[in-house]
């Protein structure tokens, strides 16, 4: 039997070019000591949508990537109410939730436009309509944490719609 040969993952440098080619507005991309990338740059979810300064934080080997919307302040322009879908987290921005991890969405082959940065422009587009209707039209569900009773301090993920 010969081993299973996988294709190897995307570097951080790989990851770096493809973002580069993408020539959104504002873009740059930055490397922290081979540990992690960011990627500062402007989108709008549509042609008469706000401009939305975000940044992706791209890791090495599996750990998903992660999207904040910097400017402006999403609860701010909401006039104070918290939009759905949102990850608490200590720091600037709105960590946003694009995917269930449950559901494997995300895979670390997948490119970065086609999906962190697609699924960004539709999570703003969804978020300007929920703006004007109060209703998040999106669907989806949104992981919740739970407190784990054997493990102080760590916590457990559910769905907030199906209790699962």
């Amino acid at each position: 039997m010969s081993p299973k040969h996988e294709t190897p993952l995307p570097t951080l440098a790989q990851r770096s070019l493809e973002l580069r080619q993408l020539k959104l507005p504002g873009s740059k991309v930055s490397m922290q000591g081979g540990r992690l990338l960011r990627f500062k740059f402007s989108l709008s979810p549509g042609l008469f949508g706000r401009l939305y300064d975000c940044e992706l934080q791209v890791y090495p080997g599996k750990k998903p990537p992660r999207m904040f919307v910097l400017r402006p302040d999403l609860v701010e322009v909401a006039g104070g109410r918290r939009p759905p879908h949102l990850y608490d987290h200590d720091g600037r921005g709105s960590l946003l939730c694009l995917w269930w991890p449950k559901n494997c969405e995300w895979h670390p082959h997948h490119k970065l436009d086609n999906s962190y940065i697609a699924w960004t422009a539709e999570w703003l587009w969804y978020y300007e309509e929920w703006l004007e209707s109060r209703e998040w039209l999106a669907g989806g569900a949104h992981p919740v944490q739970i407190p784990c009773r054997w493990r102080p301090g760590k916590f457990r993920m559910r769905s907030s719609l199906t209790g699962a």
